[in-house]
């Protein structure tokens, strides 16, 4: 019987031993939409942290870093895309607890669960501290979650040859089953060259907008405002960054309501 118990705490101590190890670990901790919204748990773990990076690359901050520093007192790298892509990030979660800080939640991008699954296959322990994101705080537009399509993004066209268009076609695709499509703008895309890069690719794929599409700027802080509006007042619009567009599609009653009480 004892062998039996002391055989069962050993495994345990085991199983625990596999997502919360003293020596070796790789936290991924989304910061949320502000930067005072990191839960209790987590900022426990970016105290005793030996290296707490931030990925900062795939979105505009609504604030820098120094001010996630001072109010947590702790001391922050920024990671840039080579260092997360090459994922020597897991080298040094072999020897050291390495915390890794995403805007809003913490597998919001594609990056983040690759490096989970080279976590798996290299047995490298991890845990994974989720928290709000832009996929939820757009309900405050009074849209429905259950209503949004495929999430798709919006390259800067001033920094790509090609002009690539594919953000078009997950509307098309959205709007052929009457569904909502969230888009994410790219860092340094201000609003005027966004509408006019959404007007342009819509007439090269067909696309007939709404009359009124959406903008979110700053969303799920107190710096937040919506805007509905046609595409050519909201590219006049003071609309600062980060900022996302929504294309609403068969919108209730109810929710044409609530945007139009909502928005700023």
């Amino acid at each position: 019987m004892h062998h039996i118990i002391h055989s069962n705490i050993r495994n345990q101590k085991l199983l625990n031993s596999k997502f919360s190890s003293p020596f070796m670990t790789l936290y991924l901790i989304g910061t949320g939409m502000t930067k005072e919204s990191l839960p209790a748990d987590a900022l426990k773990i970016l105290k005793q942290a030996d290296k707490i990076y931030l990925e900062n690359y795939t979105v505009n901050f609504p604030y820098p870093k120094s001010d996630l520093e001072k109010i947590y007192k702790i001391k922050i790298q920024e990671l840039d895309r080579q260092k997360v892509e090459n994922e020597s990030i897991l080298e040094e979660a072999k020897e050291k607890q390495i915390a890794l800080l995403v805007y809003g939640d913490a597998l919001s991008a594609t990056t983040h669960m690759q490096l989970i699954l080279e976590c798996k296959k290299q047995s490298i322990p991890y845990r994974i501290y989720h928290n709000a994101s832009i996929m939820t705080s757009v309900a405050e537009t009074g849209l429905s979650l259950y209503k949004f399509g495929k999430t798709t993004s919006m390259p800067n066209w001033s920094e790509h040859t090609n002009k690539p268009i594919s953000f078009a076609t997950y509307i098309k695709e959205n709007n052929s089953i009457k569904a909502h499509t969230l888009i994410l703008t790219d860092i340094g895309l201000e609003i005027s060259p966004a509408i006019q890069q959404l007007k342009k690719s819509s007439e090269h794929e067909s696309l007939e907008l709404p009359k009124k599409i959406i903008a979110i700027s700053h969303a799920g802080t107190p710096s937040q405002k919506i805007f509905y509006d046609t595409p050519e007042n909201l590219s006049n619009q003071n609309i600062n960054m980060p900022f996302c567009l929504i294309i609403p599609n068969n919108l209730s009653h109810i929710e044409e309501e609530v945007l139009k009480k909502l928005k700023s």
